[in-house]
């Protein structure tokens, strides 16, 4: 029986929690080009969904945004409590957001819309916490200009996903069309990138097994697994020989308003 990992997805974040963000500082950069992007004001209401360790929640309380935020891991709330003890963060489903209708300006949330089972659902409940007006703000992985630097290491892990013994949790990162479907209005996209300096093999190898990368690796039989780690790391060798490793890697910004409903007219 092929287990149904849409239901193992916290899990798979709860282990990686740890060192989650702590290798590159790769989701720390995208949150804030993110929330450079959005330039929200001061004061403004801001629900993080999918938080992790904060990084778009972090950026946000730091620009004076008050925050919530909201996670379905308990480590990665736990930790991120400890390290932003001012943010409100919660452990919660945000298929099933407990928290009041139209109680916010402005939700974001971090390469998680992805990985969610039930994206409608996620959207639509998105859509009811926002104040008629309010914007969603979503990051999903996106193309990137690299020169051709990680083509060997791309055709390697789409030829071990093959092996895979599971299915992977991941969806489609084509968000607009479930944003004009759930009832946003200006529906746009914003192209990101980062080039980030890996110091080591090693250490491109630490930061892709922090993330959800490692659901890849994971979902192999583990011959495939040991195989895959050897090649990968001598992969990242020849890089570093080549020239250095520079973590080229692009997100999709997807934007969206809330509609405002259209006054009934008078009788």
């Amino acid at each position: 029986m092929v287990r149904d990992v849409t239901q193992t997805v916290p899990d798979l974040f709860d282990r990686l929690a740890d060192r989650y963000d702590q290798v590159v500082p790769f989701f720390a950069e995208f949150a804030r080009q993110t929330m450079d992007r959005v330039d929200v004001p001061a004061g403004t209401r801001l629900l993080d969904i999918g938080s992790g360790r904060g990084a778009i929640a972090a950026q946000a309380w730091s620009r004076g945004c008050m925050v919530t935020a909201v996670d379905a891991a308990p480590r990665m709330v736990q930790l991120l409590s400890a390290e932003h003890p001012r943010i409100d963060a919660r452990l919660m489903d945000v298929r099933r957001l407990d928290l009041p209708s139209g109680g916010y300006d402005l939700v974001t949330g971090g390469f998680m819309i992805h990985l969610v089972s039930d994206r409608p659902r996620v959207l639509a409940e998105s859509r009811r916490v926002l104040r008629p007006g309010g914007r969603v703000a979503l990051t999903t992985p996106g193309p990137c200009e690299d020169e051709g630097r990680w083509d060997g290491w791309n055709k390697l892990v789409g030829d071990y996903a093959k092996r895979a013994v599971r299915p992977l949790p991941w969806h489609s990162a084509d968000v607009a069309p479930d944003l004009r479907e759930a009832g946003f209005t200006d529906v746009r996209s914003i192209a990101l990138e980062v080039h980030l300096p890996i110091a080591t093999p090693r250490m491109g190898w630490d930061f892709h097994m922090s993330h959800g990368f490692a659901a890849t690796v994971e979902a192999l039989e583990p011959r495939d697994a040991a195989e895959f780690r050897g090649r990968a790391l001598a992969e990242l060798d020849r890089m570093q020989e080549a020239g250095g490793i520079v973590l080229d890697r692009g997100a999709v910004l997807h934007l969206a308003t809330a509609p405002i409903e259209a006054a009934t007219p008078a009788g």
